[in-house]
């Protein structure tokens, strides 16, 4: 008796729409989960805005953002083949075109601190060409999210939030959502602000503390002593005589009274201020940096730094993947591009943030010549495509080079035309044809080879002879003939060169 197969399921069961906490009281969008902003800020999420002003949160904000843009990006083709290549130098080009720097900065910064982020993306198109002009941040504040995360836009008309992320039923492509954050299940992200809100509070009023103790105690306060039996208007001008001399810092009392201060109540104080909020801007620099070397570092230690330039990197990486991950994304700017000018593809490129030192650069490096050697023992060898999908190198920045053919014969001698063998004036001319026919014939077997092998590949999985004279003429487009012409034009060259020194030493 033949089992049923059961079928797993697809839907979504503990979804944010489901969430009690997110979800009370509103009927078209969900609320954002933030505790600190409820509680304390009354929801305004603009406060954010002002603890990025801070001299700690703001700097240590523009350091993790610039660690990421000071990063190399690239775009990597869906697959080798010409079509998806040229896709990937599309887009390449387009992001090259306006400011992404830029916007990549206000992305990152403003995401990390309030745990999303979202740019208004400015499209252009001239001819047959669909490219970015630019890409806008737009204040968080302004925005919504409702019950299938699609984004709401408050205006002035319509307060209660327009979608924009679909308009009559198709997406609009307009708006770029980024979401940031360890708990990343409702659109709204996890910001480092509802970590970073207490320390700042506490700085903020242990400054106003300071400022208030350097004012009592920075100068002598002025006293006046009036006498018994003094009308309100003798001490009125009194204690306006008093505040003249140092502004409202004035105190006055009858005759036989006094005032006096505990040292001891104030001593030590200052310093107690300022320890108070050095431990907060350490506490805030850690919420941010993963750790206070880049801040606090002790000129000529060495210690820990490995450990916190670690630390440091797994952030940098954090960040600049969840960035990638979203412009790659169904919803991400990388596709729209891709379906405005290539319409009906299926196969996308995708942007990544090159994350590795240059220490893990040359282990990769180690890693390859090792595998190369190893590919080589068998009689193969990686081609030139490997190494520039593994490095990012482009079409003119790397140079195959070969080995020259064996000499044949003792009377043959290494002229100047690039290695190539050639023959002693009076020896027969094929020897020389021969050498270069040699080397032609090894510099564009990798070529040759890629191509009978693609062949091979098409034919095996043919059904019937029949098809065959189909799959071959099929096979034609991905058969460049660029790199196999750069290699018989440079082979031309060298044998052009090689026969103009042999004449000229003929003629000596």
């Amino acid at each position: 008796m033949a089992t049923n197969k059961q079928k797993p399921v697809t839907d979504e069961i503990a979804g944010a729409a489901t969430d009690f906490d997110i979800f009370q009281g509103f009927l078209t969008h969900l609320a954002n989960p933030d505790k600190v902003l409820a509680l304390e800020c009354g929801g305004d999420i603009t406060v954010y805005d002002d603890m990025s002003r801070d001299g700690r949160i703001g700097p240590s904000l523009r350091t993790r953002a610039l660690a990421v843009i000071g990063r190399e990006w690239e775009v990597i083709p869906y697959s080798d083949k010409t079509e998806d290549m040229r896709r990937a130098e599309y887009v390449k080009q387009v992001f090259l075109g306006f400011p992404f720097d830029r916007a990549r900065r206000a992305l990152l910064r403003g995401g990390t601190l309030k745990g999303f982020a979202v740019s208004e993306v400015m499209w252009d198109y001239s001819e047959r060409d669909v490219f970015i002009r630019d890409m806008l941040h737009r204040n968080q504040r302004r925005f919504r999210f409702d019950l299938e995360g699609n984004i709401l836009l408050i205006t002035r008309d319509n307060p209660m939030g327009e979608n924009v992320s679909f308009r009559n039923g198709l997406p609009l492509r307009k708006f770029q959502h980024v979401t940031f954050g360890d708990e990343v299940e409702t659109p709204y992200g996890v910001g480092l602000g509802r970590e970073l809100y207490w320390p700042w509070w506490f700085k903020k009023n242990g400054i106003k503390f300071w400022l208030m103790f350097c004012d009592k105690f920075a100068g002598p306060t002025v006293t006046g002593e009036y006498p018994q039996g003094a009308t309100e208007e003798q001490k009125n001008s009194l204690l306006a005589a008093a505040q003249a001399v140092h502004s409202s810092n004035a105190v006055i009392f009858p005759q036989g009274m006094s005032l006096s201060l505990l040292e001891a109540a104030r001593s030590g104080s200052i310093t107690t201020y300022r320890e108070l909020v050095e431990y907060m801007d350490a506490e805030m620099t850690v919420v941010i940096l993963g750790q206070t070397a880049t801040t606090e570092g002790t000129p000529g230690a060495l210690g820990s730094q490995d450990a916190q330039a670690d630390v440091r990197g797994d952030l940098i990486k954090a960040d600049a993947d969840a960035l990638c991950e979203a412009l790659n994304s169904e919803n991400g700017v990388v596709r729209w591009l891709v379906d405005y000018q290539f319409p009906g593809t299926r196969n996308y490129p995708q942007m990544w943030i090159k994350c590795e030192d240059e220490d893990d650069e040359l282990t990769v490096a180690e890693r390859d010549e090792k595998r190369s050697n190893a590919v080589a023992a068998s009689g193969a060898r990686l081609t030139p495509v490997y190494f520039k999908r593994r490095y990012g190198l482009e079409e003119d920045e790397i140079e195959t080079t070969l080995q020259p053919p064996p000499e044949s014969g003792g009377g043959a001698r290494q002229g100047g035309g690039g290695g190539i063998s050639l023959a002693e004036p009076g020896d027969d001319p094929s020897a020389t044809l021969s050498a270069l026919t040699d080397r032609l014939g090894q510099a564009a077997a990798p070529q040759t080879a890629a191509w009978i092998d693609s062949l091979k590949k098409r034919i095996d999985a043919a059904e019937s002879i029949d098809e065959l004279p189909e799959i071959i003429l099929a096979a034609y487009p991905d058969m460049s003939v660029e790199a196999l012409a750069g290699i018989v034009a440079e082979e031309t060259m060298r044998a052009f060169m090689a026969g103009r020194i042999e004449a000229k030493d003929e003629v000596r």
